[in-house]
């Protein structure tokens, strides 16, 4: 199979990308991942939205709009006017994917190739909104991302492997797989990476009591933006649910599944937790 290389995508590539709710989390990261290999890419921020000032303001490779994210029509014009072939959301999974349907009518409007929804850790309604008008999706599964520290909360047992991949893993993968891969391999199509699979026992014991470890039923609701999803989300834990091999469908986890698409970015290698988090 010919692969595009970076700075020479070759006509068998998508060439135009650009990625809505550039926010700090992993939105910024992506951005900058893409800069990083020379690859040209449209920022939509939100027209309040400060994250942006993060971003270089000499890079040419780099343009940024504002829009609305709730008109489809404003968005639509904006993707079709850069003949985006990619549209990437990463806007903020517990506040913001009530729009991804706005962006996937935009997306679908102004012939967008392939829409990337921001279900990076969770179940995929906007994909399943996507396939019912007609739009390709590509969904990237990579379990939990682990560049957070403070005081450790664990609602589950803790004793359930799940998939931790860091945040600069996931951003410089998807900047990777979109030059190098054709569309052919990226078109409606769930991949699955994981950059170390561990219980959340194990991470808590790496901290050696320099951070509390707290056992609840519940998130505290202080300080924990929406706390009841993130304890759901816990919840699922003890089942296998936080694994990137997880089959919603016949409840069941499979380790092998889990990175079965970390060889797209052949010779990389994934952080450990323990280096992400400085322990």
């Amino acid at each position: 199979m010919q692969l595009c290389q970076h700075k020479f995508l070759i006509k068998s590539c998508f060439k135009s990308f650009a990625i809505v709710g550039a926010g700090p989390h992993i939105g910024i990261p992506i951005v900058k991942a893409f800069l990083a290999i020379g690859a040209p890419i449209l920022v939509i921020a939100r027209p309040t939205s400060t994250n942006t000032s993060a971003l270089p303001d000499d890079d040419l490779s780099l343009k940024v709009v504002c829009a609305d994210y709730t008109s489809a029509s404003e968005v639509s014009a904006i993707l079709r006017e850069n003949k985006v072939d990619v549209l990437i959301s990463t806007v903020f999974v517990f506040g913001g994917v009530v729009v991804q349907d706005v962006l996937a009518d935009a997306a679908k409007e102004a012939g967008v190739k392939l829409f990337v929804p921001s279900e990076f850790v969770v179940s995929p309604p906007a994909a399943v909104y996507a396939k019912l008008i007609g739009l390709p999706t590509l969904r990237i599964y990579n379990g939990l991302f682990h560049d957070f520290t403070g005081k450790f909360h664990i609602v589950s047992k803790g004793n359930m492997p799940g998939s931790f991949t860091a945040i600069s893993d996931v951003a410089g993968y998807v900047a990777h797989i979109f030059t190098t891969q054709p569309p052919s391999r990226l078109l409606d199509v769930e991949v699955c990476i994981e950059g170390r699979r561990a219980t959340l026992s194990e991470i808590s014991a790496l901290y050696k009591a320099s951070v509390p470890v707290v056992h609840c039923d519940t998130l505290p609701t202080e300080g924990v933006p929406a706390a009841d999803v993130r304890t759901r989300y816990q919840q699922g834990f003890d089942v296998g649910g936080a694994s990137s091999g997880w089959n919603p469908d016949t409840k069941t986890d499979d380790a092998e599944l889990a990175s079965k698409d970390n060889s797209l970015w052949e010779g990389h290698r994934w952080l450990t937790i323990g280096e992400v988090l400085g322990l």
